[in-house]
């Protein structure tokens, strides 16, 4: 097979791939969101009172929401196994989500829902029992989805890291670079300056006022890898070192370009240096942030269940109202305590994302 024909093929998959993961995700996720409806909801609790007609129309529902969830949810595993085949971290993702939907979910539903199910008298099996099995047991089927494929790229990937540890051979190295290697294999700091970063230019770091002067490149605005200047210097001393002679003609004589504070801040945001250093800052801040915000929502917890609760009430009587209809006693907001928290989860993951998106903004776009 030529390399031709395997790089059409290759990205025949990786299109394939790419629809399969979009569609996956939509399918599998329409489908999970309405059996976690259907589970949390109050559904299950008012199939005993349903009549013939809404306990068919129940199942149907469920059943092609089921079909939605394994199928989409399988499509959207091959694709992920085929667009990131090569990328290490799909393996130890895929392993840790079906594991945790494969031995977590079943027992993590029924101590939330089972409760409010109570054991038939004469033995028999209940219906909501058996819809709310099956829905379990096709989560944890994509579950096992996941756990399947991620434990044989986790092998895999400890295969590949062994062949090539064991047919690296050391090459060598020049003195810089083995300063460079030296500096590199100590224990990196979560927190670097810019000469303890790996992007740092070991021959012109001499030459760099950041190194004599003992202070972060990006508060001097002068580095190795933007002055000019220091880059000149340390050009001409490998030179020199390398004999060759510098020509007459060589010289630079253009006159000096003194730059602005905006300017050498501009010269700042496009440099390798400062894009670690921001980097290093953003995986600092990030957990700080996000467990602030966690720890406040924690105390807040009381209030803002109280203040959802009280509006999940209100529209269901509004919408009582607009429909002419009195609600009955498991409406869909005094249902207890489940729609709520589920509520407050639904707003906890919002208000992270959100938290996360304006650390990203500020680091990454403000620059702060």
């Amino acid at each position: 097979m030529s390399s031709d024909t395997r790089t059409s093929i290759t990205n025949a998959l990786n299109s394939l791939a790419a629809i399969g993961l979009r569609a996956g995700a939509v399918v599998a996720g329409l489908g999970l969101a309405y059996l976690l409806y259907v589970i949390f909801g109050p559904k299950l609790s008012a199939m005993k009172s349903m009549n013939a007609a809404d306990k068919a129309t129940l199942l149907q529902s469920v059943g092609w929401a089921r079909v939605m969830l394994v199928y989409g949810g399988g499509a959207l595993v091959l694709s992920l196994c085929i667009r990131f085949f090569y990328e290490e971290t799909i393996g130890v993702i895929l392993t840790l989500a079906g594991a945790g939907l494969y031995f977590l979910s079943p027992s993590g539903l029924a101590s939330l829902t089972m409760g409010s199910f109570a054991a038939p008298a004469n033995g028999k099996i209940d219906p909501a029992v058996a819809l709310y099995q099956g829905i379990v047991h096709d989560i944890a089927l994509i579950g096992l989805f996941c756990l399947v494929p991620g434990c044989l790229l986790l092998v895999r990937d400890v295969i590949w890291r062994i062949t090539r540890r064991v047919g690296a051979k050391p090459a060598l190295q020049t003195e810089e670079e083995k300063s460079r290697t030296e500096r590199l294999n100590r224990r990196r700091k979560p927190y670097e300056m810019c000469w303890d970063m790996s992007v740092c230019n070991e021959r012109a770091r001499r030459f760099c006022p950041a190194w004599e002067k003992h202070k972060p490149c990006w508060q001097i605005k002068a580095g190795c890898l933007c002055d000019e200047n220091i880059m000149r210097q340390a050009l001409l001393e490998r030179d020199r070192e390398d004999g060759v002679a510098q020509r007459p003609g060589a010289v630079d004589t253009r006159p000096k370009v003194v730059l602005t504070a905006q300017q050498k801040k501009a010269r700042c945001r496009n440099c390798t240096v400062y894009m670690e250093h921001q980097r290093q800052k953003f995986k600092i801040v990030t957990p700080v942030a996000l467990v602030t915000v966690g720890v406040l929502y924690a105390v807040f917890y009381t209030r803002l269940y109280g203040l959802l609760y009280q509006f999940f009430e209100r529209m269901d009587r509004f919408m009582s109202f607009l429909t002419y209809h009195k609600g009955p006693a498991e409406s869909f907001a005094s249902q207890g305590n489940t729609v709520t928290t589920l509520g407050l989860i639904c707003l906890g993951v919002v208000a992270l994302s959100f938290t996360f998106r304006i650390v990203e903004w500020l680091i990454f776009e403000r620059h702060v």
